[in-house]
């Protein structure tokens, strides 16, 4: 069994394997994955450590979704993606000899994509070199997108980052050192270290970096536009940055949480004692209006004005604005049941 980007067994990086299941992500970083189960491994000297596993059954259809900005992309329990919404730079213009892919992350204006062969594909606007994915990069375990750069997580568990950040080439702290997760927000990026550290680095001006000293050993983390989360060991949510909006006000009442996602400027996060959805933070579309109905949830994504969420049952479920198409499910639906795609 492998974790997230390290095998249990040779206590090293290995590859992800398919399967079927996600997890949440954030804006301009949000990831999904395929798999039969998630786990966060910690490596601690020489031995790997479980910090988080979870497990559930997902549609034999769709294994979940990714929202960005203004689109959302989609993948199939074969591996098939699909994106709609926002196209404006082509990124919802799935590449048609990508073939399947293990996860996606979507951003403001681009989406990026992992192989099965670990190779990293993106598309959309390549303004700043965004999309432009270094031809020594080889396999990778693991991306993130944010609004004009890209990271993602190589074989080794060094990370690599290409486009633009806030105030140019994103520029990764020189002890950084291996990485277990990676999330990238609208200009700034939150890595999770493999000693279970929280390193943010980039865009600071709303203290979306300053990491709280007391924060101690962290499992998962999100990057939102202005704000960045992380779950502790214990399953404690933490938020800081950006609080305009309420957005870092976690809830007293929420008590201990299996998956985070922060968008622009909203925080969704699922309960690990009863799997339910609670969302905080700005409200002006919507996407914090979290359907009595919903039921279950396995996995989360925040995007700027709209929330997705996957249902135990295997349903995604999206809500907030759709000016642009973004929660329109149902064309992911028909082109992957059909393989035509919807009118």
């Amino acid at each position: 069994m492998t974790g997230h980007g390290w095998s249990l067994a040779a206590g090293s990086l290995g590859r992800p394997t398919p399967g079927r299941l996600l997890r949440g992500g954030s804006f301009g970083g949000p990831r999904l994955w395929r798999r039969q189960g998630i786990s966060w491994w910690l490596k601690q000297r020489s031995v790997a450590c479980l910090v988080i596993v979870m497990q559930a059954a997902v549609s034999d259809s769709l294994a979940g979704a990714e929202a960005g900005e203004r689109h959302t992309c989609v993948i199939s329990a074969q591996g098939q993606l699909f994106c709609f919404g926002n196209n404006r730079y082509g990124q919802c213009s799935v590449p048609a000899d990508l073939g399947p892919v293990l996860s996606v992350s979507t951003g403001k204006s681009h989406t990026c994509a992992v192989q099965v062969s670990g190779q990293l594909v993106c598309f959309g606007e390549n303004e700043y070199g965004q999309c432009d994915v270094p031809e020594s990069l080889g396999a990778v375990l693991d991306v993130a997108v944010g609004n004009y750069h890209t990271c993602a997580i190589k074989t080794d568990g060094q990370m690599a980052c290409f486009g633009s950040g806030d105030d140019g080439p994103v520029l990764l702290p020189s002890d950084l050192g291996a990485v277990a997760m990676v999330s990238a927000g609208t200009a700034h990026t939150c890595t999770v270290t493999a000693n279970g550290g929280l390193v943010c680095f980039g865009d600071n001006r709303q203290g979306q970096c300053n990491v709280p000293e007391t924060l101690g050993v962290v499992v998962q983390t999100s990057a939102g536009s202005g704000h960045s989360c992380a779950v502790k060991a214990n399953g404690e949510l933490v938020c800081f940055g950006d609080d305009t909006h309420g957005q870092c006000d976690v809830p007293q009442d929420l008590g201990p949480v299996k998956v985070v996602s922060a968008g622009a400027a909203h925080t969704c996060a699922v309960s690990a004692r009863t799997g339910q959805l609670e969302c905080f933070g700005d409200n002006t579309e919507g996407q914090c209006n979290v359907p009595r109905d919903l039921g279950t949830v396995v996995a989360v994504s925040a995007g700027a004005g709209h929330t997705c969420a996957v249902c135990a049952s295997g349903e995604v479920i999206c809500f907030g604005s759709n000016d642009s198409g973004q929660r329109d499910v149902w064309r992911a639906e028909v082109f992957l049941g059909t393989g035509r795609p919807a009118e």
